[in-house]
This record gives structure tokens, sequence and C-alpha cells, in this order.
């Protein structure tokens, strides 16, 4: 295998960045001690940083990079080891919200790029729920939101002074929830990837972490060291009451200005709130992949 980046890949709101705070355990800490501070060490791709670090791949388009027929024309120029400063022989991990889509036969990534990816999925019904309150929309605004095929977000700017304003910002594309899902968990790339339920990772984080370590001690034959202290530090450092504790003290720079990042992280949220008929939108227009990935249908 010869890609360098390991993508951790999920439609947003999904669980991605409990993920990153369970490898950033496994690989950048020798105990498993898992601080807030931890999360750079996993960065997210689609940042407007990436961009002006290597606006010359652009030339004339950079000032069109909102169009996204023309961010995509650069997006495999902005994946090379040299764009990403990767040294020869090493790779990164990635987090992205981008589907793995092509647009006018540009793709978002390839597998020459791709070492192998994550895929975190969580029941839609509570990726509503949490998407809401992340960015202050209405439920209705939000079902809109992810049933749109059309659909993309603003890429993150975590400039002090914006690197682009929202006029000229790049934008990742999503489409509807059901497509980013299928986007990434249909491919028939010949490389290493693994689907992980948010709900599993909450609820059942022992032997998903297990899982996990036995995925990249099989498919690429890492060797973790204290795997044991590592474990049980993990699932104390990374306890989402933990975190939302570290987020009111420290602050978290992926939270809104509606709402903290870590707020419940919990499942089954929408049974409390959401109404029937907004219930019976989410599960018919997603009622293949929820069957697939074993969230029981409400609504018959």
């Amino acid at each position: 295998m010869s890609g360098h980046i390991f993508w951790l890949s999920s439609y947003p709101k999904s669980g991605n960045t409990l993920l990153r705070s369970i490898l950033i355990s496994l690989f950048f800490t020798e105990n498993g001690k898992f601080e807030i501070e931890n999360f750079k060490q996993i960065k997210q791709f689609d940042i407007c940083k990436l961009i002006y670090e290597n606006k010359k791949i652009f030339e004339s388009d950079y000032s069109k990079i909102n169009k996204i027929e023309i961010l995509y024309k650069y997006l495999l120029d902005l994946q090379t080891r040299k764009s990403l400063k990767i040294e020869d022989n090493n790779y990164i991990f990635l987090k992205t919200h981008s589907g793995l889509f092509n647009i006018l036969n540009n793709t978002f990534t390839n597998e020459k790029n791709t070492l192998g990816f994550f895929y975190i999925i969580r029941d839609p019904r509570d990726v509503c729920i949490s998407w809401s309150r992340h960015w202050g929309k209405s439920i209705e605004e939000t079902l809109e939101f992810m049933t749109n095929e059309n659909q993309g977000i603003q890429w993150y700017d975590n400039n002090k002074k914006p690197y682009f304003n929202d006029l000229n910002r790049p934008i990742s594309y999503l489409s509807s929830w059901d497509r980013h899902v299928t986007s990434w968990t249909q491919t028939n790339w010949k490389i290493p990837y693994k689907v992980l339920r948010f709900e599993d990772l909450v609820y059942d984080k022992r032997n998903k972490i297990i899982e996990i370590i036995n995925f990249f001690e099989k498919k690429y034959s890492f060797k973790f060291s204290n795997i044991e202290e590592k474990i049980s530090n993990i699932l104390k450092s990374t306890d989402f009451k933990k975190l939302k504790k570290e987020e009111i003290k420290k602050g978290f720079n992926e939270a809104s200005k509606y709402s903290n990042f870590f707020l419940i992280g919990k499942k089954n949220q929408w049974k409390k709130i959401l109404y029937k008929k907004q219930i019976e939108i989410i599960e018919k227009k997603f009622r293949d992949i929820m069957i697939k990935y074993n969230y029981k249908l409400s609504i018959k």
C-alpha cells in the first residue's frame, strides 16, 4: 500500500471527534491518557489554512475557490506529501466531512493517496438533533439540509483574521445523509477500511477499541505497546462527561457560537424531541441505510 492519508470520515455530528480522541490516545500517547488539547494531533483536512499555505497550486483560480467545480480540480494536489508536509515513508490521520464524490470527473480523494479509512455512522434521527443544536437551526431546517442531495458546508476557517470571507470560502460537498454514507461505505477500493457506529463507540467502547487495535495489527502489522494500560486509560480519559468538563474549563475551537461541542453524547435523544412527522421524513428517506446498520425503525 502506497497511500499516506488515513481518513476519519463522517457526516457532521456523527462521532468523528470521539473516534479522533481514541486514535490519538492509541497512537500519540504513551499511556493512553487523553487531554482536550491533544485534538491537534489529528487535524481536519477541510480547513482554509491548507489552501492558503498552498495558494500557488491554484494560480488564477485562487479567487474562484468558492466554486466547488474549481476546488475539486485541485483537491488531489492538496493531498500530496508536499502540500500536507508529510515526510517520505510516513503517513497522517486526517478528519473530513466531505463525501467521497466526483465533481466533473474530479474526485475528493483516490486510492493512491489513501492508506485506509474509518467511516463513522450515527442514527440520523440523533444527527438531526445534534446538528440543529450545533448550528442554531430548527429541526425543519435541519431536515431540509440532511435530505438535500446538493448540500455542502463551508471549510473551517480557524484564523483570527479569516483567510476567506463567507462569500468566497471553499465548500465541502456532503449531499444528503444517505448518499454521504454510501459514498464511503460502498466504494470498490482495494484498501483497508472499517465502518464504525457512534453508538457502539459510546456504549461498547472497550470492545470497539479492541476491534480498532486488531484492525491496525492485521491490516498494517502495527504493534501497540502498553495496550492494557492504554485501553484502561482511554476508557476513562475519553469519557464524554470528562471531555465536557474539559471544554467548559479550557474551551474547544470546534464549538459553535450556538452551543458547546460536547453536550449530551447519548443515543435515542430523538425519541423525546422529534415529532412523528419529522421521524417519518427521516425514516422514509433513509430507510435502507438505517436498516443496513441496525437502526430500528419506529414507523412501519
